[in-house]
């Protein structure tokens, strides 16, 4: 087979796009080692992302071309002269007016269930990809049940179009960091216990939430969150000033996957309380570096982190400091919670990821 892939967010996004990019290309290059596959990228960024596998062939637009609209349109031409067999946008989009079989994974539409949190522009781009790529798309993948029941409510999209095929997270996690990578200045400073956030400081998700549990804690809980840009978002900076919390939260920016992997595995438990999400690969993450998992009991967040995860009420501060306190304090449960969780997210693999979109490409290029 001659596969193509939308492999923009693969060079450029070192996040949960990127990653899942990344991923599929990577796990399909090993198993399908006599196809040929062709990443679509209008530039290229090999600082994230190494194609250093011989099926694999980069396609970029001609010099003088407009590369965004070369992404929206222009690499059919690209596709049809390289006689692809099928095409996957990897991340809510496939070209406009395709006509090689295609599949495309629609990660979340969050945007259309809380329209409040994005700009009128984002909203109405994102839109308008994602309600074209569904509709003209021969398959649609779904990243969670949750996403395949917002596909077909919000685009009214037939059941038999979409495959939920779950996510799985960087080997680091799974495998255990290289301690010849990580960054022992940020690590070797962290001398006492600590529970770990890892997201973003917009308003979805939801760490003004979690600093108002810290607060209420009765212990000294340590707290330390992953992501970028703190230092520009007044709100969360106020909150913790006024509420004393400047030597019980430390903001860090990590871009070294190795590190972030052992601070997973140093944490007493990672606190997830996003109010929605596509899937939640931070939670697979944590499983994976056998620590607690807290979340909220909205429906994906159970999907995702099983049986066995801690799950406080949704909205309730209350529920969020009880479960804080469980994890925190060594017990037979907090073991047993870690135990049936690292059975359980063995489900969330790469190869098993990988064999299901081959199976579904296949099943396109042979019609049935």
């Amino acid at each position: 087979m001659k596969i193509g892939f939308d492999a923009k967010r693969a060079f450029h996004n070192q996040t949960g796009l990127g990653n899942y990019s990344r991923s599929i290309i990577e796990s399909i290059a090993k198993i399908r080692t006599n196809d040929k596959l062709y990443l679509m990228t209008p530039t290229l960024n090999t600082m994230n992302f190494n194609t250093d596998y011989k099926n694999i062939n980069v396609i970029q637009p001609p010099f003088f071309s407009n590369k965004s609209y070369w992404r929206f349109k222009g690499v059919n031409k690209a596709i049809k002269k390289l006689s692809i067999d099928v095409y996957h946008g990897l991340s809510n989009e496939i070209p406009h007016a395709i006509q090689t079989k295609n599949v495309v994974t629609i990660h979340d539409l969050i945007f259309l269930k809380y329209p409040k949190f994005y700009s009128y522009f984002d909203r109405n781009i994102y839109h308008m990809k994602s309600k074209m790529a569904c509709r003209n798309a021969d398959k649609i993948i779904a990243t969670s049940m949750q996403t395949k029941e917002d596909i077909i409510n919000f685009f009214n999209i037939p059941e038999d179009r979409i495959h939920v095929i779950y996510q799985t997270c960087q080997s680091e996690f799974i495998n255990g960091p290289s301690k010849q990578k990580i960054n022992n200045k940020i690590i070797d400073g962290i001398k006492e216990p600590f529970i770990l956030y890892v997201g973003g400081v917009e308003k979805r998700k939801n760490l003004l939430f979690l600093l108002q549990a810290l607060v209420k804690c009765k212990k000294e809980i340590k707290l330390i969150c992953v992501g970028k840009n703190y230092k520009y978002h007044k709100k969360t900076q106020e909150f913790i000033i006024k509420n004393k919390l400047l030597n019980r939260v430390n903001f860090l920016e990590i871009d070294n996957t190795d590190t972030l992997a052992m601070l997973y595995r140093k944490s007493r438990a990672l606190i997830y309380p996003s109010i929605d999400e596509g899937f939640g690969i931070p939670i697979i993450e944590a499983m994976y570096s056998k620590i607690p998992v807290v979340t909220s009991n909205k429906a994906i967040f159970k999907e995702i982190g099983g049986k066995h995860s801690c799950y406080f009420m949704e909205g309730k501060v209350d529920s969020l400091v009880d479960k804080v306190e469980k994890i925190w304090t060594d017990s037979k449960e907090r073991d047993n919670m870690i135990y049936m969780n690292l059975n359980y997210v063995q489900r969330f693999n790469a190869n098993d990821q990988a064999t299901k979109i081959i199976n579904i490409y296949q099943k396109l290029v042979n019609h049935e």
